[in-house]
């Protein structure tokens, strides 16, 4: 286990005002926590999914004025980078941690995964379970929607936007609140880390699987 757990001071930095100070705490003592995690967690999320993963933790390089309310460790197929595919991400913000799907709105699988969600909608969302707790953050504007208010023709439209539009992004996934991770410590944190990705796993293999071979 090389991931020491959370502290309070991990998610009260994001409550620091200016850009250099936030994005220094940042680098200094929680962008380390999420390589060790990335680290404990990565060969087990290629289990679950049985894909090649490999872990990346956000830069912010592009950022320069405004400071990330969140940060965060990706998962995905390419030893190169994550932004062009689906990736896991586990996010930690102010409020807490989320293990979530993402694909980015100019992601070189967004099409694909689009085009199977708006294919089989009632197939995923029952893959996932009606019991499921995760919140579908890109499904209704800004609004999280729980997957017990989800429906396929939602699902549908959603996924024929993404196919269509060049400027959606999808998220879906499951948060906790800090003083739940704070609480958990180390190891029970990557044990539910890996059962959200297992939870996760029909949305991800939407995007990341290559179901056509």
């Amino acid at each position: 286990m090389n991931f020491p757990g959370f502290e309070k001071a991990d998610f009260s930095l994001f409550s620091i005002p200016d850009f250099p100070g936030r994005m220094g705490a940042i680098r200094g003592t929680l962008r380390p926590k999420l390589i060790a995690l990335g680290e404990d967690l990565n060969d087990r999320i290629a289990a679950v999914t049985g894909i090649p993963s490999f872990p990346h933790v956000a830069q912010h390089m592009r950022r320069r004025v405004n400071p990330p309310v969140e940060t965060w460790v990706a998962f995905c197929r390419d030893r190169k980078g994550y932004k062009r595919w689906t990736h896991y991400r586990v996010a930690v913000s102010e409020p807490g941690v989320r293990v979530t799907v993402f694909v980015e709105d100019d992601a070189d699988d967004k099409a694909r995964f689009g085009a199977r969600l708006a294919e089989d909608p009632a197939g995923i969302r029952q893959a996932l379970g009606a019991k499921a707790p995760l919140l579908w953050y890109t499904l209704d504007g800004d609004r999280p929607v729980p997957q017990a208010e989800v429906t396929d023709g939602a699902l549908g439209k959603l996924g024929a936007s993404l196919a269509r539009l060049k400027t959606s992004k999808f998220q879906a996934g499951t948060p906790l609140p800090h003083e739940e991770a704070l609480r958990l410590g180390p190891e029970r944190f990557v044990e539910w880390a890996l059962e959200q990705v297992q939870t996760l796993k029909p949305l991800y293999l939407a995007g990341a699987a290559d179901l056509d071979k």
